[in-house]
């Protein structure tokens, strides 16, 4: 899935991705009708785009915020009922899809049944004709076999794409931050944002698996294997939940500054066991049945809980309330929550507000609207003539690598090259971070160059303009990092359209 603040779009990763973003069997199973898909070039017909919309409440923000996302999912049956992940689908408002690559038409969609542990779901998309769906693969699944990635990359706006690579591990267990999957298959034919829910497959479209994450530093992907899939999506489509208290989960890694550990809820579904237990977006769950959870920035200990007790068992747990700063015990299936403990945020927690503000270097020559976070400022000459501003939460930190978010602008009197300026900062990044856009035309009426932007640093996004100011009086170098609950284009959005240098 890939994820934005409304109305702009997220350009990272979420799980794949991140994400964020981010989301039955099978009377269909080996099928062989004519709306079963096999070949290679028909898996777009079976294949959809997800657009869902919802209101989240990221990690370690105490302010809702509405998204727009998107995500891909794929038919398993002609009647409509799909399949993709979990982390697409949780929190969605309203949820529709276009299918095979045409959006002239976009059907609606409902969710019949999730699991946030496997990262699964089950829809059905009110379609008013049978549809091409595609069947899993039967027989072994080895190291080495062909596969293709399917699906809508967020990157590339409405286009389907196909992607080409081998199995590297057939079975391995995969933790993330928001999903625990047990039997994993890791490929390297690419998977970004936008691909989650998307189906791998081999050259006759027999589904390997679902893909869910992916890594781009090391260019890692990494799809829910068949043999885990196919019996969660079989109780999916009876309606029956599968290691799902009805949340939207993300752990809290241990290097996450001023977050307590826990598992993050950025959303709760309505009438979920979670939501009967009265948990909200922005609750932290601490503790469930006695163990403790997100020590290792991974949702395995909840999951594990859920596979030792079950959805039926009282499970008792406490939550941390970051937007109030309580602390609340209660139980699932049981005791709602309660409050037994603070009431104000205390200063280890130092949740981030969402919101922007206007700064200004100390001498007025730089201005630019930033991340409220982003609260030291600093500004110094630099050799041939210019000045140098920083903001970031750590300016002292920021540019050693990418775990501090932050901008640097640079600004020199006159005009010069911009592909000269531009290639600065993009030489060195080549070697650590993946090019989503490279050397690309710029200009907003004031500037005029060139920009590139960067995805896979280290987890986070950076963009880099290089640009004269049209009137001939400076020339211009930006460079921004974006990571963490920051991460979104909303944030380059609001630095690219009131950047400025007065020399």
């Amino acid at each position: 899935m890939s994820r934005s603040a409304v109305p702009a779009r997220r350009r990272l990763l979420t799980a794949v991705a991140a994400a964020t973003v981010t989301l039955p069997l099978l009377a269909a199973c080996g099928a062989t009708g004519p709306s079963s898909v096999s070949t290679l070039e028909g898996v777009k017909s079976a294949t959809m785009r997800f657009e869902g919309q919802g209101t989240f409440l990221e990690p370690l923000t105490t302010s809702p915020s509405e998204f727009a996302w998107v995500g891909t999912g794929w038919f398993i049956a002609a009647d409509g009922t799909a399949v993709t992940n979990n982390h697409v689908v949780s929190g969605a408002g309203t949820l529709q899809v276009a299918i095979g690559g045409d959006n002239s038409d976009m059907y609606p969609a409902r969710v019949v049944a999730a699991s946030e542990c496997y990262d699964l779901a089950v829809v059905k998309v009110d379609v008013p004709r049978p549809v091409s769906f595609l069947s899993w693969f039967e027989g072994d699944i080895v190291e080495g076999a062909e596969v293709y990635s399917a699906g809508y990359p967020a990157a590339l706006g409405d286009d389907y794409t196909l992607t080409k690579g081998i199995v590297s591990q057939a079975d391995t267990e995969v933790n993330t931050s928001f999903a625990d999957v047990t039997s994993a298959i890791e490929h390297d034919a690419r998977i970004r944002g936008g691909n989650s829910g998307g189906p791998l497959v081999d050259g006759t479209g027999r589904v390997y698996g679902v893909n869910y994450a992916g890594e781009d530093v090391n260019d890692t992907n990494a799809a829910i294997g068949r043999d885990d899939a196919k019996g969660v999506v079989d109780q999916l489509r009876q309606g029956q939940d599968v290691l799902s208290l009805g949340l939207n989960i993300r752990a809290l890694a241990p290097d996450e500054s001023g977050a307590p550990y826990g598992i993050w809820v950025q959303s709760v579904r309505p009438g979920s066991p979670a939501d009967a237990a009265g948990m909200r977006a922005g609750d932290v769950l601490v503790t469930l049945n006695g163990v403790t959870l997100g020590v290792d920035g991974a949702v395995a200990g909840y999951c594990d809980v859920l596979r030792t007790s079950g959805l039926e068992a009282t499970l008792d747990m406490e939550v941390y309330r970051t937007t109030t700063g309580e602390s609340l015990e209660g139980q699932i299936n049981g005791r709602a929550l309660e409050v037994v403990g603070g009431g104000t945020v205390p200063d280890e927690v130092t949740p981030t507000t969402g919101g922007y503000v206007d700064v200004t270097s100390d001498d007025g020559r730089f201005t630019v609207r930033v991340p409220d976070s982003w609260s030291e400022v600093t500004t110094s000459a630099v050799e041939g003539g210019g000045y140098q501003f920083i903001a970031s939460p750590n300016a002292a930190a920021f540019g050693s690598d990418f775990s501090v978010s932050g901008i640097t602008m640079l600004g020199y009197p006159g005009s010069t090259t911009p592909a000269d300026g531009l290639a600065l900062f993009d030489d060195g990044l080549a070697g650590q971070c993946t090019p989503v856009e490279q050397a690309v035309d710029y200009a907003d009426g004031a500037f005029t160059g060139l920009y590139s932007y960067w995805t896979g640093c280290g987890g986070a996004d950076v963009a880099v303009i290089s640009a004269n100011k049209d009137d001939g009086s400076a020339f211009l170098l930006l460079y921004a990092v974006v990571n963490g609950n920051e991460k979104d284009d909303e944030t380059i959005g609001n630095i690219a359209a009131t950047f400025n240098v007065a020399l």
